[in-house]
């Protein structure tokens, strides 16, 4: 399937249909001239999907003058209810399509026993290089996907399956965290800590775990570096409950706005967005601009203006990963990685140093990842990265880590 990474208005496929030489939406009689309705010039659409309003996008299939893989959305069908048993589906305007293979969903279960059962979705998770697809025709704000009539997924929702594909609601990511440690001990005589950016937005999931593991020990500054370091880290070792462990969540954090872009995040009381993560954002311009900081041995020296020594601490953190953002083909959604990678060094370090300020035989468990920040009235969502039980020396006791 053709696709782009942009989240675009509907608007697009107008346009894409216009240069094609094909009206997206026609009367009844312009598109019987166009598609006979026999069942042999009938066009396919794959990987389709039926959106709220009841019409249809996917990939088209033998089409008369669009090229096989072309997108396209439907006029309405005047049966949305009917692309869950039927083959041929009809649109208000009279123009009818074959329903090939729908988009499948992560974590589908499909029967052989009827092709009814080979139309039933999942409920999470979307298949990333089909959905991309549909953000190649623009999804506009706004317009949800229903999983081939089943359970909606929002824009946001649907961008976060195609760029962070594996992420996971925060009250899903907290359950598989429990359920894992739960294991080696951990409850209430465990203690939590985080390292996350000082964002407002980010504070729901410290929140969620304090549910779990009481009030979070805070390591994490701006873009969710651990400033904290190694005091900190012994800091947080010297409080944990007699006999308990500890659990050290760290990331940096992107946004993803009701359109479906990426790096930015609808604030409340606020009519536009803004950046998510602003600091992030700011040095990624920075290396635009050619601004880097300075170097010495490869290495970006100290800052040196303690007024924004955090921002300049994140600009000499980025700035090795300079070629790989300005190559990516997304920075804003290459960002948050990129991020991950420079933190998790950075943790690493921290624990190894740190660990010795750690009593008895309580471990250490480290869950690193990208936390994803989305409009109201959605869950944040983590995309987990690593999940590791180290014991008290700092040694890997078992990766924790689901498939």
């Amino acid at each position: 399937m053709k696709f782009s990474s942009n989240c675009m208005i509907a608007t697009v496929a107008l346009v894409a249909a216009q240069q094609h030489g094909v009206a997206a939406f026609t009367s009844p009689s312009q598109h019987s001239a166009r598609f006979p309705s026999t069942q042999l010039d009938v066009t396919t659409l794959d990987e389709w999907q039926v959106l709220e309003n009841g019409s249809v996008v996917g990939s088209v299939r033998d089409h008369p003058s669009l090229s096989d893989g072309d997108i396209i959305t439907t006029s309405p069908l005047s049966n949305p209810n009917g692309a869950k048993t039927t083959a041929t589906v009809t649109t208000l305007t009279g123009s009818k399509y074959r329903l090939g293979k729908p988009m499948e969903l992560a974590g589908a279960s499909f029967g052989a026993e009827s092709d009814m059962d080979r139309r039933e979705f999942g409920e999470l998770g979307m298949n990333a290089f089909a959905l991309s697809g549909l953000f190649g025709v623009g999804l506009g704000a706004g317009i949800t996907l229903s999983g081939g009539l089943g359970k909606g997924l929002s824009v946001p929702e649907a961008k976060i399956a195609m760029a962070f594909p594996n992420a996971l609601p925060n009250a899903e990511f907290i359950k598989r965290v429990t359920e894992r440690l739960s294991k080696y001990g951990y409850g209430k005589n465990s203690l939590v800590a985080t390292s996350l950016c000082c964002d407002e937005v980010n504070r729901p999931l410290e929140k969620d775990l304090a549910k779990v593991y009481d009030e979070p020990f805070v390591m994490g500054g701006l873009a969710g570096f651990p400033f904290g370091g190694v005091t900190s880290f012994g800091a947080m070792a010297h409080h944990i409950p007699d006999g308990g462990s500890c659990l050290v969540v760290f990331g940096p954090h992107v946004g993803v706005d009701s359109y479906g872009s990426v790096g930015t995040v609808n604030r409340r009381g606020r009519a536009k967005g803004g950046a998510c993560c602003g600091s992030a954002a700011a040095a990624l311009g920075k290396i635009r601009k050619g601004q880097m900081p300075p170097m010495q041995d490869g290495k970006p020296l100290p800052a040196t203006d303690s007024l924004d020594a955090q921002q300049a601490y994140v600009d000499g953190q980025l700035a090795p990963y300079a070629e790989r953002l300005l190559t990516a083909d997304d920075r804003n959604v290459e960002l948050p990685y990129a991020l991950y990678d420079a933190q998790r060094k950075m943790m690493d370090n921290i624990v190894d140093k740190g660990c010795g300020a750690m009593e008895g035989n309580g471990s250490i468990a480290l869950m690193g990842g990208i936390q994803i920040n989305t409009p109201d009235g959605l869950s944040d969502y983590f995309l987990p990265l690593n999940f590791e039980l180290l014991n008290s020396k700092g040694k890997l006791v078992k990766n924790l880590m689901w498939s």
